[in-house]
């Protein structure tokens, strides 16, 4: 990295914090030649991966959307943030190691499920009751009856 004072070519990392909950890293960086000391900020940007809603429209991906989502899950309840970033990121992991491009948003729905079965069943359920497909209250009754099982 150039240092932003006087352009010498390399500067050296002093110390680095991860911030925005895990999702980026701050380096404090000093210059070798001008002592000048600066921040830097170091994220994940997923490029090019877009998502094929269900009336076919392809947009690109959103994070917020999932963090959202996510979020309206815990509603009411007391939740640590930087445990929904840890959640947020392996939803996200997991849409990457699919390998498709793009990604339907069904699957996204699906992959957000596991995560949050594994993470929280009462969170599992009000997402799954937002965003699943239920055309009657039988099958809502399905649903509960099926996770009661397991």
């Amino acid at each position: 990295m150039h240092c932003p004072k006087c352009s010498h070519p390399s500067t050296r990392v002093y110390d680095s914090r991860l911030t925005q909950n895990g999702r980026a890293v701050r380096r404090r960086r000093v210059c070798p030649k001008c002592n000048y000391r600066f921040t830097t900020v170091e994220e994940i940007k997923i490029l090019d991966l877009y998502v094929e809603k269900r009336n076919g429209q392809i947009v690109p991906f959103e994070i917020e959307k999932i963090e959202r989502g996510i979020r309206k899950s815990f509603n009411k309840r007391k939740i640590d943030t930087s445990k929904i970033a840890r959640l947020v990121q392996k939803v996200v992991e997991d849409i990457v190691a699919t390998g498709r491009n793009p990604i339907k948003s069904t699957r996204i729905g699906k992959i957000v499920l596991k995560n949050l079965r594994e993470f929280d069943e009462a969170a599992y359920i009000c997402y799954w009751a937002m965003y699943g497909s239920f055309n009657t209250a039988e099958d809502f009754n399905k649903l509960l009856k099926e996770f009661s099982e397991n």
